[in-house]
């Protein structure tokens, strides 16, 4: 099955603000390269609070010599979660897992309404 994959804003955020950090490039640069009249964008993409335009987002990838997909930390997704949680099998996850398991089988043999 394919999950809709999402974007970790956050995430995202903190590895672009590294990856500026490590190539030495202050947001004074960036705020100049991309024409943004003020910086406090460029502050809020850093702090995860919002991405860049994806003509700025391709922009700043470029100026950082690295490709979109370098810069994006994708949210987990649910099937990552589910194996996750597979692996960890502690007894509260088996517990939690047994009682969808029962759930889904009342609902099962549950009178149809009309």
């Amino acid at each position: 099955m394919l999950v809709y994959p999402a974007i970790d804003v956050c995430k995202t955020g903190q590895r672009l603000k590294r990856e500026c950090e490590n190539r030495r490039v202050t947001i004074r640069e960036i705020q100049e390269f991309l024409g943004l009249a003020a910086a406090q964008s460029v502050y809020g993409w850093f702090r995860g609070k919002a991405l860049p335009s994806l003509d700025n987002f391709y922009a700043l990838s470029r100026y950082l010599g690295l490709g979109m997909e370098e810069l994006v930390v994708p949210k987990e997704s649910a099937e990552e979660v589910f194996r996750r949680g597979r692996k960890e099998d502690t007894a509260q996850g088996l517990r939690g897992r047994m009682l969808v398991y029962l759930s889904l089988c009342f609902e099962a043999d549950a009178p149809v309404k009309q």
